[in-house]
């Protein structure tokens, strides 16, 4: 079984790859996607980034030419202002609410990015609503 699935994986790549060398524009856009690596970093190897991602793996990561790295620090809710750009990692609950697992609080510099709400890969249904907080309320804040 585990032989067919590689052949059926390499048959899909070569397909794949005729793609891509006989139409430019695909490459051009595959080479664009975004790719999130979630990991620490070892070591850097010349242009390559040895990285151990959560699952254990060790990943060899060639950097574009504008890479956007960030990093993570502690912070506690009372970093939380109002007009403070945060991304919020949440799973569904019954009813239709979230539960919050994350909060990041982004610098002046990352106001705007990724804003709204979708999928995130932290767990399987896990979500990301990335917003400015236009307001606090003590409830919001973790007090009821």
């Amino acid at each position: 079984m585990k032989t067919n699935y590689k052949m059926a994986v390499a048959a899909l790549a070569s397909v794949v790859l005729g793609l891509a060398a006989m139409l430019p524009g695909i490459a051009t856009a595959l080479a664009q996607d975004t790719v999130r690596v979630r990991g620490t970093i070892e070591r850097i190897d010349g242009l390559a980034y040895l990285v151990k991602a959560r699952d254990g793996a060790e990943l060899k990561v060639a950097l574009a030419d504008n890479p956007q790295i960030a990093g993570v620090v502690k912070a506690s809710l009372s970093d939380i202002k109002q007009g403070s750009f945060v991304g919020v990692t949440a799973m569904p609950r019954a009813g239709g609410s979230q539960s919050a697992l994350e909060v990041h609080i982004f610098p002046e510099a990352m106001r705007g990015t990724g804003e709204g709400h979708y999928p995130w890969d932290l767990r399987p249904q896990s979500t990301m609503t990335m917003r400015t907080l236009n307001r606090l309320s003590p409830r919001s804040m973790g007090k009821r």
